[in-house]
């Protein structure tokens, strides 16, 4: 065995080659930090050519792995923070989407049902001598998360390479040194590539390789290529699907990051064994990230005025967007309550944000975007041309990447712009849909308008434009608009309450159709995104008297469905909340509108099976002067591992303390077998 050193110059370089086959029964030593006295010849260059190549690695992901913001500085050392993390089951299908389909659900609805178990950092330094592969949509931080993982690696002792799709689309056929190696560290001796690589061939269980952005690789691996050896030189393509195949390292972990599409495309015989999903940021973790960039008092400012721009801070791009938006010489937050107004608010801020620089102004490139957002959104696609952003004015070249992210490689020996299958995309679904709206309202003459909104705007396909378009028109009271604008508002009105007027009726008549449901409090939210209380009040003559919420009611319907319930008068006979799986927060927020409302004008409701920490007692108390006959809440509660619970004893004595007050002859069911009335 060897001895163990004492020397406090331990590092990463020499831990790594100690495990090297120099040493003997590498498993069961104690690591020696320095080099062995007697080696042969060939294992001491390789030892030296090594542990100059790791430094290489370490100091590359030290520069890459920094998180910087455009034009912002951070004012303390930023945080480790890391996103959610989920198992997901992937290829649990035969058919696979087409390539980057806009999809108006959003990114929330992306691997639904697909969840096997939620993971954490450590669990993925865990995986050895897999092929795994880890997949978020557009802006979500996998290049960041990957550098991460790779920098983690080092200091676990593994050898670790991370290299950057964009980077890697030669034209040129390569060999696997060459790729890896060779054009990664240029600039040093065939000898010392050569010795670097035989190290790599003998060690795959030392081997860590992250291959970064599937979705950016200019070639595809829809074709199964041939088995290859070491030395062939070949397409790029040949050689990763020969590393999804483990026919290179056979023993080492090999883990790609894509976009979704790209990695549903790869053949069955070169999928990965496992699938995970990069999901937002905890909130915690989101205000720590923020208060490293920003003050705090512009962190209370925008949580007093627009939360909802801190729940959008959760993804990473649209983090760097605000953060940037807010930090230049206008300062006006404005009045971000929905997400219209906060859109409409981050580009008025880029628009005086000295942090991004256009060759034009932001109104003029405003106008070019939503031209070019309106056709793809149409079209059914996120993807931009080249030769279509051209086509519409806009230099492919010079735009600014937070607007539109572009996808290209600029190769470490020859700088110029492939430009091929080049795609580009909107850095964030959501803004290609607030530009799309933008086009419809502020672009669009009024006849086409008109045909627009009777043919197409309330069809599945334009759901979240469609919300946009009413934020845009409804919320018009306060401002100074055109002739146009109000034409299109008037337009706009006449149909929309024509819809709800036609889907409440149906869902009156069945009260349990789904889709009818879920079609009436996509209107709702669309109600609430204008403000407007004249259609609120509408919205609300034709509240079904009776609704069940869904179950996993999405957070963002919530405001919208407040905004017409505190306009309802009538006698409702049921309001289910039940199965919503509803958080502290939105459970809150629908339960200060409904304690609003007339003492008994609900005949039953549910709230049973949602995830309400002990803070909302009072909640549910302020229900039950609202609620005429019963309310059922068994499972309502979660304690502190965030299993479900029934109300514990103090909160049935406040119960019982407030039926009591109320003198009702409400029935409140706190369990199955249960059941708490007036004992007045």
């Amino acid at each position: 065995m060897a001895e163990q050193s004492t020397s406090s110059n331990v590092n990463i370089t020499d831990a790594v080659l100690n495990q090297s086959p120099v040493i003997k029964d590498a498993e069961n030593v104690t690591i020696n930090y320095t080099q062995p006295p007697s080696t042969s010849s060939s294992d001491e260059d390789e030892w030296n050519s090594m542990r100059k190549l790791i430094k290489l690695c370490i100091s590359y992901l030290e520069k890459e792995g920094k998180l910087r913001l455009q034009g912002v500085s951070a004012k303390e050392e930023i945080p480790v923070v890391h996103p959610a993390i989920h198992e997901i089951a992937y290829y649990d299908r035969d058919t696979v989407p087409v390539d980057e389909r806009y999809d108006p659900k959003g990114q929330n609805e992306l691997f639904k049902n697909k969840i096997k178990n939620e993971v954490c950092f450590q669990d993925l330094l865990d995986q050895k001598d897999k092929f795994i592969s880890i997949v978020a949509s557009a802006g979500s931080g996998k290049t960041v998360f990957s550098l991460r993982l790779a920098k983690a690696f080092s200091l676990l002792k593994r050898f670790c390479i991370h290299l950057k799709f964009m980077d890697a689309n030669y034209e040129q056929p390569l060999t696997l040194r060459q790729l890896l190696l060779d054009n990664m560290f240029p600039g040093h001796s065939e000898e010392f590539y050569s010795t670097c690589f035989s190290w790599m061939q003998k060690n795959t269980d030392k081997i860590v390789l992250i291959l970064d952005g599937l979705d950016q690789a200019q070639y595809s691996l829809e074709k199964i290529s041939p088995k290859i050896n070491y030395n062939a030189c070949v397409p790029v393509k040949d050689l990763v699907f020969n590393l999804c195949r483990k026919h290179f390292f056979p023993n080492s972990l090999l883990i790609i990051t894509s976009r979704p599409h790209a990695v549903l495309y790869l053949p069955e015989l070169a999928r990965p064994q496992v699938t995970y999903a990069l999901g937002d940021l905890s909130l915690e973790d989101t205000k720590k990230l923020f208060l490293a960039f920003a003050d705090e008092d512009l962190w209370r400012k925008i949580n007093a005025t627009s939360s909802q721009m801190l729940s959008m801070c959760r993804n990473p791009l649209m983090f760097q967007m605000i953060i940037s938006s807010n930090t230049g010489p206008s300062e006006d937050i404005g009045d971000a309550s929905t997400p219209t107004r906060l859109f409409a608010t981050v580009m008025k801020n880029l628009t005086y944000s000295h942090n991004f620089q256009f060759p034009e102004t932001m109104d003029e490139l405003a106008r070019k975007l939503q031209v070019l957002a309106f056709a793809a959104t149409k079209h059914g696609k996120v993807v931009l041309t080249a030769k279509e952003l051209r086509d519409e004015g806009v230099d492919p070249t010079t735009i600014h990447d937070i607007v539109v992210q572009l996808h290209c490689h600029r190769s470490p020996i020859n700088s110029r712009l492939f430009e091929g299958n080049t795609k580009f995309f909107f850095c964030h679904q959501t803004f290609q849909e607030h530009l799309t709206a933008s086009y419809v309202v502020y672009g669009m003459p009024v006849e086409e308008f008109q045909d627009f909104v009777e043919t197409s705007l309330f069809q599945e396909h334009w759901t979240v434009v469609r919300r946009f378009v009413c934020g845009l028109l409804f919320d018009l009271e306060s401002k100074t608009v055109s002739g146009d604008l109000l034409q299109k508002k008037e337009i706009l009105k006449k149909h929309f309450i024509q819809q709800l007027e036609i889907i409440s009726e149906k869902l009156m008549e069945q009260p349990g159709f789904r889709a009818l449901r879920d079609k009436l409090l996509d209107l709702y939210a669309c109600v609430g995104e204008g403000k407007d209380s004249s259609i609120a009040t509408k919205a609300a003559e034709h509240f079904p008297t009776t609704i069940l919420l869904p179950r996993l009611m999405n957070s963002n319907l919530v405001p919208g469905f407040c905004f017409v319930v505190k306009h309802v008068t009538k006698q409702l006979d049921g309001l289910s909340l039940g199965v919503c799986n509803l958080d502290a927060n939105s459970f809150h927020e629908i339960a200060s509108v409904i304690k609003e409302l007339k003492p008994g004008q609900i005949g039953e409701m549910h709230i049973n099976g949602n995830n309400l920490p002990p803070s909302n007692i009072d909640d549910v108390i302020g229900l039950l002067r609202v609620v005429r006959d019963r309310l059922l809440m068994w499972d309502c509660f979660i304690d502190d591992d965030g299993r479900r619970r029934d109300a514990n004893l103090d909160e049935r004595r406040k119960l019982q303390t407030a039926l009591d007050k109320n003198q009702t002859c409400l029935e409140v069911r706190i369990d199955p077998d249960t059941t708490l009335r007036s004992q007045k």
